[in-house]
């Protein structure tokens, strides 16, 4: 990203292999596999749903397949009977939609399918990336291992404990960390591979002072801004410091002003896919309501403590070459002792500033990608404390040292996959509001509605309530299962009045009302009116279970303890669960 040529020998780029880097990449994907793996063995009669954290976001992006597989170009919001004008849908998801239509491919096959595909490419784009930065190939191979496992110290047992948010980020923010974004989610894998292409394209484009790998990261860059929105802000804000920094520091303005020249072509590529974003966000209060969803970034600590050791390395090489005591080994280790390690340094910075933009409802969704810094960073400083212990000197011991150091950083992902496996047995979600795991009649009652029912019918499915004893004598009731209301989107492309706390305007109050429709409290007056609002066809009921007593109490009115209302039809039953018409 210089004015200034930077020009990598062409023996190192001969000599800089794929085949290593494929066979990692290979199997760090093989490694985010093997969960899924485990919870379809767990299964038995039941649906596993292949979906594990964040499973409740993975709805919101199978509901967008689900309506590109049946023919539409425009998104609707499923998780809300609200009107709404619609949006074109994800690029991403619109065409993995309309290739599991063309395949017929089940959608979550190609949901994973692409999520291995991208991921893989991503990996690549990362190796790519440090053949432009890094010219000793030994530092280049650790770089990238820490890229693809590295995490923090939020395995700990006292910070592992910790409620999520404000607890280490890699116990919880999975785009904040590389190997749980290519574990969760096609959309991470593929809008951190936009990122990284992008930036290596802008730091070609200053490389040969050509304005066509600027154009190149600018049509990523209009790509990325309708996939992933959020990631254009971080790219500008890395951008525009590190041109700033150039200018304050660089003595040839002229060659500064070159390389911004580059940066604004690519911004204004960019910006027509963020201006559409921002239209769609003005114009649709529905869009506007799931945009607005306070996604806060935690206190700087626990980005800290959720880089762990390896923001403890990367701070290390920082010293080191501030204080010019890394001497000869920095320039073997990077293609030049400036530009390369600068940006690096600028991007680490800023991509977690920027992350407390105030006022933005979305800060933490800014941290992502700012791992890849951190981590090659740490690999450049590892490699060089390395190469100062005579015992490492060998390149046995080197690579001994750096598996151990490897295994190490990744602690906290192990114990991240060991949860969610946990979450299989217990066939709960990480948010305790959906399970993992449908029962076979909650399938078919949703798969009668499909066939039964035109496109544009919306439903509720009921969730699941429960009774605690809060204080002796003294019980609270709440929702606490709203898995086919979150699926239901993804599965029959039917609209939902509430099922989603992100997706749903108003989510905790629609839920407290649903809550009450099977409730003895509420008058026949009130549930009418209730059921109006929603603009709902049918309800589907399925906390049938025998075992289940406090669901007597709680819905009688669908558990055969209080009459059925005329204005609600029994239509469709079966061992879990049962279809209700609302008759108005």
């Amino acid at each position: 990203m210089s004015g200034k040529a930077e020009s990598p020998s062409e023996s190192t780029q001969e000599k800089s292999s794929y085949r290593w880097p494929v066979v990692i990449s290979a199997f760090t994907m093989l490694l985010t596999l093997i969960p899924y793996l485990i919870g379809q063995s767990f299964a038995d009669t039941r649906k596993f749903m292949w979906l594990s954290y964040n499973l409740d976001d993975s709805c919101v992006y199978l509901s967008w397949m689900r309506q590109a597989a049946d023919g539409s170009w425009k998104a609707l919001n499923l998780f809300t009977t609200d009107s709404q004008k619609g949006m074109l849908i994800n690029p991403l998801f619109l065409l993995l939609g309309k290739f599991a239509a063309l395949t017929h491919i089940p959608l979550i096959g190609v949901y994973h399918g692409s999520r291995i595909l991208f991921g893989f490419v991503l990996l690549l784009s990362v190796w790519s990336l440090l053949s432009a930065v890094i010219q000793d190939d030994r530092t280049r191979k650790l770089a990238f291992l820490f890229v693809c496992f590295s995490s923090g110290l939020g395995w700990i047992p006292s910070l592992w404990e910790i409620p999520a948010i404000q607890a280490p980020i890699d116990t919880w923010q999975p785009e904040a960390i590389t190997f749980l974004s290519l574990y969760l989610s096609p959309l991470f894998a593929f809008s951190l591979a936009l990122q990284v292409n992008i930036l290596r394209l802008l730091l070609e484009a200053d490389r040969t002072h050509s304005y066509r790998p600027a154009v190149a990261a600018g049509m990523f860059g209009s790509l990325l801004g309708l996939t992933h929105s959020y990631d254009i802000l971080s790219l500008f804000a890395v951008r525009g410091c590190y041109i700033l920094f150039q200018f304050i520091s660089q003595k040839d303005k002229k060659a500064v002003l070159s390389s911004l020249y580059r940066g604004i072509v690519f911004g204004l590529l960019t910006l027509p896919s963020v201006l559409y974003m921002y239209l769609q966000f003005q114009n649709d209060p529905v869009f506007r309501a799931r945009a607005n969803v306070p996604t806060l970034a935690p206190h700087i600590t626990w980005v800290l403590l959720g880089y762990g050791v390896t923001m403890i390395l990367a701070i290390t090489v920082v010293v080191l070459v501030s204080r010019k005591r890394a001497g000869d080994n920095i320039e073997e280790i990077t293609l030049t002792t400036k530009n390369s390690f600068k940006f690096l340094c600028i991007w680490m910075v800023v991509n977690i500033l920027v992350s407390y933009l105030p006022h933005a409802a979305f800060q933490r969704k800014l941290m992502q990608g700012a791992h890849f810094p951190v981590a090659i960073l740490a690999g450049v400083g590892a490699s060089l404390l390395f190469n100062r212990i005579k015992a490492l000197s060998s390149a046995r011991m080197f690579w001994i040292a750096a598996s151990v150091l490897t295994l190490f950083l990744s602690i906290t992902n192990f114990r991240f996959v060991l949860r969610d496996i946990q979450n299989y047995v217990s066939n709960r979600s990480q948010t305790l509001q959906q399970r993992p795991y449908l029962l076979p009649g909650e399938i078919e009652a949703l798969d009668w509605i499909h066939d039964n029912t035109p496109a544009n019918t919306a439903i509720q499915p009921m969730p699941y309530m429960t009774k605690v004893e809060v204080e002796p004598g003294k019980f609270i009731s709440y929702a606490s299962d709203f898995s086919i209301a979150c699926f239901t989107p993804g599965l029959i492309h039917r609209a939902v009045y509430c099922g989603h706390w992100g997706e749903t305007p108003d989510y905790r109050v629609k839920r407290k009302e649903i809550s009450s429709i099977g409730s003895a409290r509420m008058s026949d007056f009130d549930r009418l009116e209730l059921l109006k609002k929603m603009k709902v066809k049918y309800l589907v009921f399925s906390q049938k279970s025998a075992s289940d007593e406090s669901a007597d109490d709680l819905m009688p009115l669908f558990r055969g303890r209080l009459p059925l209302p005329s204005y609600l039809k029994l239509i469709h039953s079966n061992t879990d669960a049962d279809v209700y018409e609302i008759v108005l």
